[in-house]
């Protein structure tokens, strides 16, 4: 026997067949359906679990910015309500009192009044220059003198304080800014003397001069 035909049965041998037709292969086994079920569910599943997880963490950062912003706002509010509480007790209290009360028949009462709920300007007008004369609030008549704060108080005090007083005692209206203070300021700036009164507020800022209801005009049939 030749080298060559040893070397071959020895190869035979080892692969375990002398089949000389033999075809490396392997057998067509299906994968059960109920895996190929399982398998796709898991995917689905992990799919939708990391597109819910990346919107989470999209939208959290903006909640949480939101939240912070709202948070930094109403610390700010209060401060201005607090600043302008101080300035209103050490300045305007001892007229006014400290829940605006005023005093009765000498001074008239903040809590209600169409001039500190009026527009801005009026307020910040009034605070700047101060009242000499006649004035109605909540139907009462007041001939008292305010004094003038314009010398006193800059604009961001003054507009302090009148948030802070547009914002008590039952009182809701907008905060005032100082540069709406500021722009009163420049507008009236040749004013040297205090308001004449309702009257003189009543012409600038066409804010009625009294709150009592008018007299309603008789009809022709009743005056005869």
């Amino acid at each position: 026997m030749t080298q060559k035909r040893k070397a071959e049965r020895r190869i035979k041998s080892v692969a375990g067949t002398s089949n000389k037709n033999f075809d490396p292969h392997e057998s067509y086994n299906p994968i059960p359906w109920q895996v190929i079920a399982i398998a796709l569910a898991l995917a689905a599943w992990g799919i939708i679990t990391l597109a819910t997880t990346r919107e989470m963490a999209e939208s959290e950062p903006e909640v949480t910015q939101g939240t912070g912003a709202d948070e930094r706002l109403s610390k700010a509010v209060d401060a201005e309500m607090s600043d302008g509480r101080q300035l209103f007790v050490t300045n305007c209290s001892t007229c006014h009192q400290n829940n605006g009360s005023g005093i009765e028949a000498a001074v008239p009462p903040l809590a209600g009044s169409r001039y500190v709920l009026a527009e801005p300007e009026v307020p910040a007008s009034i605070v700047l220059f101060g009242i000499q004369g006649e004035i109605e609030v909540a139907g009462d008549t007041y001939r008292g003198r305010m004094p003038t704060f314009g010398n006193e108080l800059n604009d961001e005090q003054i507009a302090s304080i009148l948030s802070y007083v547009r914002n008590s005692w039952g009182n809701q209206a907008s905060a005032i800014e100082a540069g709406l203070v500021a722009e009163q300021r420049r507008r009236f700036a040749e004013r040297t003397t205090p308001w004449a009164g309702g009257a003189a507020l009543a012409e600038t800022f066409g804010i009625p001069a009294t709150s009592r209801p008018t007299a309603s005009v008789a009809t022709s049939e009743e005056s005869h």
